[in-house]
């Protein structure tokens, strides 16, 4: 069974498909149903079968007891403490707009169906966890959930690069900026764009200004980025025998390069060279920075030595 009260305890901004839409509510009293959240009424939330009555509410938080009313027996629901009156006036005369219809629609069909509830006030809200088929939460059947959603999101190449990852020694910080790197997670304007984002006033590559700034785009295919990593490669020729392109590869390094030390080496040289480019693209683009090819050679030359150093010495890292 899973405990009623971590179901309230859970913030506004974590009620997206999480921990709640895996948890099969029994509606008794409603004190620890979240009305629009809690899967209670059907197998998904009511903020998602009633999605525009939903964007409508001030408080989405409310539970269910919050809109019952018991009288000699019987419950009455009034659903104007959460939508309130303006939102039911909107409902009721639906010729404003068509949105305006199909808030209406919503509305009473959500009015409809509530009719249909019975509760009992003397007993207690019953929650079962939908991943277990006797109902009761456990940490393995969540283990097994993510697991199997992450070899749905990411191919197994990129989930070993990825283990690759987490083992190299370097800064928190920067681990999770090559996972977003390597899992096309970063904002690059190109991606912005697609998920709607209003505020850029342009797309170009702040580098070169000549092509949409994707993140093929800004890491390997803008000239400036290429003389970055020519310059690096350079500086490693005598010590690597990948080719030119292999070395840009993360996923060639761990082919290619059979020397576990000498492998261990490139892949942090290859991430302090990746966070240096975004770093000094973040700063041309957030505080109108200008672009010093010195400043992000040195700065891949510093971290590179710094990184390496504690993988050879270890000690305190930040």
């Amino acid at each position: 069974m899973v405990e009623g009260h971590v179901l309230n305890n859970l913030k506004e901004d974590e009620m997206g498909e999480g921990f709640n839409d895996w948890v099969k509510c029994v509606f008794k009293n409603g004190n620890n149903i979240l009305f629009w959240h809690s899967c209670w009424m059907d197998d998904q939330p009511l903020r998602v079968t009633y999605p525009h009555l939903f964007d409508c509410i001030t408080n989405n938080l409310c539970v269910v007891r919050d809109l019952l009313t018991f009288n000699q027996g019987g419950i009455t629901w009034n659903l104007e403490s959460i939508l309130g009156a303006d939102v039911i006036n909107t409902s009721v005369s639906t010729a404003h707009s068509a949105m305006g219809m199909v808030i209406g629609d919503e509305f009473r069909d959500l009015n409809l169906n509530l009719q249909g509830v019975v509760s009992d006030i003397l007993a207690t809200d019953e929650f079962h966890w939908k991943l277990n088929t006797n109902g009761d939460f456990s940490v393995s059947s969540v283990s097994h959930l993510v697991s199997n959603a992450k070899d749905i999101a990411w191919p197994t190449s990129t989930i070993k690069l990825l283990e690759v990852i987490w083992k190299t020694t370097i800064p928190a910080k920067t681990k999770i900026f090559a996972w977003r790197f390597l899992t096309n997670r970063l904002p690059v304007k190109v991606q912005l764009g697609n998920r709607g984002v209003s505020y850029l006033t342009s797309f170009d590559c702040p580098f070169c200004n000549c092509h949409p700034e994707s993140l093929d785009h800004i890491f390997y295919h803008c000239n400036v980025t290429k003389a970055v990593w020519n310059r690096i490669y350079l500086w490693l020729s005598n010590d690597v025998k990948l080719s030119y392109e292999e070395f840009k590869s993360f996923g060639c390094i761990q082919e290619k390069e059979k020397n576990t030390n000498s492998k261990a080496k490139l892949n942090i040289i290859w991430i302090a060279l990746i966070w240096c480019i975004w770093n000094m693209r973040n700063t041309m683009v957030f505080d109108n920075g200008n672009f010093s090819f010195d400043e992000v050679i040195a700065n891949i030359l510093y971290f590179s030595w710094r990184w390496v150093s504690f993988k050879d010495f270890p000690g305190r890292m930040s």
